[in-house]
């Protein structure tokens, strides 16, 4: 998948770049660098270990229209475990970094104490193209909302979701800090087990971090949020081209920071990754005329 692909420009230093079919939001997707400071690491790595957890901080914004320079560092490698530290620059500026710990795989205790939610199954939902074509016409929508999706660019996101609970809700509509959706990558991936995890590592960011905002939205409020940290346990292999239940939850905001928790099953019922988030989420400065941001 070529948006979580990065090139070696020489030992331990990768180069990635923004896509013109990629999610942009303004600036650098917070889910590509994560996706390709992972892919990164994973080219530094024995083939027989793969990545089981990253933990993740993002620390400035990066800019869409320049490539991002990765550079691994070998902070150790054994029989069993590896780790890596990957710090991405931008004009000088380390703007991302990413602690990521590999391991062999190897037989041991199993336990699973969560339960996949009971949803209905992907095939039976609709896909975001249809959902935007559906609000078009939707009358209980606002009319000011359905022109202005009309009128903005659609460009499709490289990853499929469909919504467990798809309603009629806008961005200014209240509701509770959770949401479930099944994803995945759009067309074949290879059989290449590392590949899989950077792409549902992109995935993550997507949406996550939003949730928090839900309980406070309300006609009129214009809010914004930055991803700060992000970390991932991977327990099990999957395809990342196949269906992936995303389920998550905000348990708590406070001090203009929201947290998020959330956990992915395939298909078979298998929980395969937990991640957790924190971000900024704020009301929107509103800025008299003439005066200039001192940001």
């Amino acid at each position: 998948m070529l948006l979580t692909y990065c090139s070696l420009l020489k030992v331990n230093i990768f180069r990635g770049i923004t896509l013109p079919d990629a999610p942009k939001f303004g600036k650098v997707f917070g889910g590509q660098l994560v996706g390709q400071a992972m892919a990164a690491a994973s080219k530094t790595v024995d083939c027989l270990k793969l990545v089981h957890s990253i933990h993740a901080y993002f620390l400035l914004v990066g800019d869409v229209d320049m490539p991002i320079l990765y550079e691994v560092q070998r902070l150790r490698d054994g029989n069993s475990f590896a780790t890596r530290r990957v710090d991405a620059i931008q004009k000088g500026n380390l703007i991302f970094t990413l602690v990521a710990s590999f391991q062999k795989e190897e037989k041991g205790f199993e336990h699973q104490e969560i339960t996949i939610p009971s949803v209905p199954a992907p095939d039976k939902l609709l896909s975001m193209e249809e959902l935007r074509e559906r609000r078009l016409t939707d009358p209980r929508l606002p009319r000011s909302y359905r022109n202005k999706v009309a009128t903005a660019n659609f460009v499709p996101w490289p990853i499929e979701i469909r919504f467990c609970e798809p309603n009629t809700s806008t961005n200014q509509t209240k509701s509770p800090p959770s949401l479930r959706y099944w994803f995945r990558a759009r067309g074949n991936l290879s059989d290449d087990q590392a590949l899989h995890r950077c792409v549902a590592a992109y995935a993550s960011d997507l949406i996550f971090l939003t949730v928090s905002l839900n309980p406070h939205r309300g006609r009129g409020l214009k809010a914004t949020s930055i991803s700060l940290d992000h970390s991932m346990w991977f327990h099990r292999s999957f395809r990342a081209d196949d269906w992936i239940l995303f389920v998550m939850t905000s348990p708590t905001a406070y001090n203009a920071r929201g947290f998020c928790m959330g956990e992915m099953f395939n298909r078979k019922g298998e929980i395969v990754i937990t991640l957790t988030q924190e971000g900024l989420i704020r009301k929107a400065k509103t800025q008299s005329p003439g005066v200039a941001s001192k940001l």
